[in-house]
């Protein structure tokens, strides 16, 4: 497989206006909820949604076969008047047809994509190919929390936000400056050796999961210290870890103590319990460009101004 870096300065699509076309696609899993809902939250927005054609086909597990898939998806990618892409569904598929894509027609006229989970691998890409794009809610999500959703109306607009969170027990205090890029544990070190493995040097990582056991976890985590992926990050961020799950023959630690663990020669500013992820907020965030990161003793801020 050949890989793509590019090291020019990033690409930032432009700022949606009203009127403007937002596709919904499903590269991976099938839709297995009403996607009206976001077509009316989009439509609130002053914006005109689009569905692919096959958004609502079922090929198993998976939204239509990787035909199917890849072609909503190269549609969206490749139609002009589409100003932006949110993802409908994560799950498992994006990843079976990620390397047919065509890029031309996007490379000459990039637009906003957002998603997360599985979308991971399509994100870490973008940015590789050196095009900012949003991890943030997803068609079947935008229901879930209305700060959220309000959120992503705001950065499509505007390409700002400022997050304060709560300090956390467990943080590591310092600030930064920095790129920001990560998403799912899982898929970040599946995609390792892959065109969309991500880059982290010099960068704010931050990284979600969500159902996998604990000793999983310390293991994705040994395999991206292996890799090098944690050598030269600036910062870390933690969001959501749900649903975590123990062994019979328990691990013996906790979700916050593993990645502690794994980070323990690091001397980087750390933050736990931001709301990224699969509970019901996940903030959205701007991956590929810098972010002013602080971790101090009463609360963690994220902003892009």
């Amino acid at each position: 497989m050949k890989r793509f870096f590019y090291f020019s300065p990033m690409r930032v699509p432009p700022l949606l206006q009203k009127g403007d076309k937002v596709a919904l696609v499903a590269p991976a899993k099938k839709i297995q909820t009403q996607l009206e809902p976001a077509l009316e939250i989009i439509k609130s927005w002053g914006m005109t949604p689009q569905l692919g054609e096959h958004v609502l086909a079922v090929d198993n597990y998976f939204a239509g076969t990787d035909e199917q898939r890849l072609a909503d998806l190269q549609w969206a990618l490749n139609d002009p008047e589409i100003k932006a892409i949110i993802i409908a569904r994560g799950g498992y598929g994006t990843t079976r047809i990620i390397d047919q894509i065509d890029w031309a027609e996007f490379d000459l006229n990039p637009k906003w994509i957002c998603g997360f989970s599985d979308i991971t691998s399509l994100l870490a890409l973008l940015n590789n190919r050196n095009v900012a794009c949003l991890h943030g809610p997803m068609g079947v999500t935008m229901t879930w929390d209305e700060q959220s959703t309000k959120a992503l109306q705001e950065l499509f607009c505007s390409e700002k936000y400022e997050y304060k969170i709560s300090s956390h027990e467990k943080n590591k205090l310092g600030s930064t400056r920095a790129a920001l890029t990560g998403g799912n544990l899982s898929i970040i070190c599946n995609s390792i050796g892959t065109a969309s493995e991500i880059q982290t040097e010099g960068k704010i990582l931050f990284l979600e999961e969500v159902g996998e056991y604990l000793y999983h976890l310390d293991r994705m985590l040994i395999q991206l210290k292996r890799a090098g992926k944690l050598d030269a990050i600036k910062g870390l961020l933690l969001g959501d870890f749900s649903s975590m799950k123990d062994h019979q023959d328990s691990f013996g630690k906790e979700v916050m103590d593993i990645i502690l663990e794994s980070i323990s020669e690091l001397e980087i500013p750390v933050a736990f319990g931001f709301p990224i992820g699969h509970e019901t907020k996940n903030l959205p965030l701007i991956c590929g460009m810098e972010n002013d990161f602080e971790v101090n003793s009463n609360e963690t801020l994220l902003r892009h101004l």
